[in-house]
């Protein structure tokens, strides 16, 4: 990490801000960790408004807000309003300096939940990473970048120069953030400056790379929903944003990328359906195992699931390598914590596809003589979603 940091300090333009102007808003505490993350929260109050009315107001400005547009992304990846709850993702450039022959930018993604409650509105703006240059392959995590352990001098009465426009910048946008969901709500924005939320302790198998499951079927972090519930369009999901299919247990598992499969109903059952080509490593844990997870991902992860499917298990570290921090499921399959949404299968039939059963003469020739993909079928035995 160090390394790295060194790495992108050099690279970094030097972007003078005199620490005699700063605002106090950036100095000592505007950036909050809670549990060694980065966490902003604020509590919006909105006393005349119902939970429905609060939630209806704060969906219509995210919908709006957290969009694909002019380079930027974004969506709203999952609300509930039985519960009142709402999830975003955003990814969106952070500009720094824009100059006519020089442009100087990150890309920044993160994460917003909303719980809707009577009479007000609890914000958090979490998972905040950068990619810095725009085409490193490298994300830098808030936490090892902004920080005031990171960002600030020894007396922590200075921004250091070269990280300054980061912490600046990410400050701002959460307090621009904050402002958009306040005006939703028909409140005055108020003057904003994160404060630490008081302090958690965080169980032990949360503080190491592995976050095992709690008892029962709860996996932290996630909310459990029914298989009839599972949000979005599949079509999409898979075509467009890919899935990484996960075989294996204990030492020995692997992610895919894969974007071949789909949903559906078969002897009473909810069922996911996935093709795996005989090449990749994965098909034998998948036909030695039991159980095994889907898990699908926001456009932030997009380099991540190139990885997986460019490398193979057999060469790589293919976690380590795509950057995902893997969690084990009640049953012991095994899944990364940065998926939006994980589904988890138990093998109920496998199949090899045969030429012969291909009725689309141009698809039987092209398929003539190679190795064909074998079908998995899994009971969906549990959905998480963040």
């Amino acid at each position: 990490m160090m390394k790295r940091l060194l790495f992108i300090l050099c690279l970094l333009p030097a972007f003078a801000f005199a620490q005699e102007e700063t605002d106090i808003k950036y100095m000592a505490g505007a950036v909050p960790v809670v549990n060694g993350k980065v966490l902003f929260k604020k509590e919006i109050k909105a006393p005349n408004l119902s939970k429905d009315q609060i939630f209806d107001a704060v969906q219509a400005w995210a919908n709006t807000r957290f969009k694909t547009d002019k380079g930027n992304w974004g969506q709203v990846a999952y609300s509930n309003k039985e519960e009142g709850q709402i999830a975003c993702y955003g990814s969106e450039h952070m500009v720094f300096a824009d100059k006519t022959f020089s442009l100087d930018r990150a890309k920044v993604n993160y994460r917003v939940n909303f719980i809707c409650t009577p009479g007000k509105c609890d914000m958090e703006i979490t998972n905040i990473h950068y990619i810095y240059p725009e085409d490193s392959k490298d994300r830098l995590p808030a936490e090892d970048w902004i920080t005031d352990e990171q960002a600030m001098n020894k007396d922590q009465t200075k921004l250091i120069k070269r990280i300054a426009k980061f912490r600046i910048k990410t400050v701002d946008m959460v307090e621009n953030l904050f402002e958009g969901a306040e005006k939703s709500l028909g409140v005055q924005p108020s003057a904003t400056q994160a404060i630490a939320a008081a302090p958690v302790v965080a169980p032990p198998a949360q503080t190491v790379e592995n976050i095992a499951a709690t008892s029962g079927d709860a996996l932290q972090g996630y909310k459990r929903i029914a298989p009839d519930k599972i949000p979005g369009n599949i079509i999409k999901m898979l075509s467009e944003d890919w899935m990484l299919i996960t075989g294996g247990n204990g030492e020995k598992y692997n992610p895919m990328t894969a974007s071949w499969g789909g949903l559906g109903y078969l002897y009473n059952k909810p069922v996911a359906f996935c093709f795996i080509s005989p090449a990749r490593y994965t098909y034998d844990l998948m036909d030695n195992g039991e159980t095994y997870t889907l898990t699908f991902y926001t456009e932030t992860y997009r380099e991540a699931l190139n990885y997986c499917g460019h490398n193979s298990g057999k060469d790589a570290d293919k976690v380590k390598g795509a950057g995902l921090t893997t969690i084990t499921t009640p049953s012991g399959s095994k899944a990364f914590s940065e998926a939006w949404m994980i589904i988890e299968c138990r093998k109920m039939i496998s199949q090899t596809i045969n030429i012969d059963g291909i009725s689309d003469p141009q698809l039987k020739k092209q398929w003539a003589g190679k190795a064909m993909h074998k079908m998995f079928i899994g009971e969906i035995l549990n959905v998480w979603v963040k």
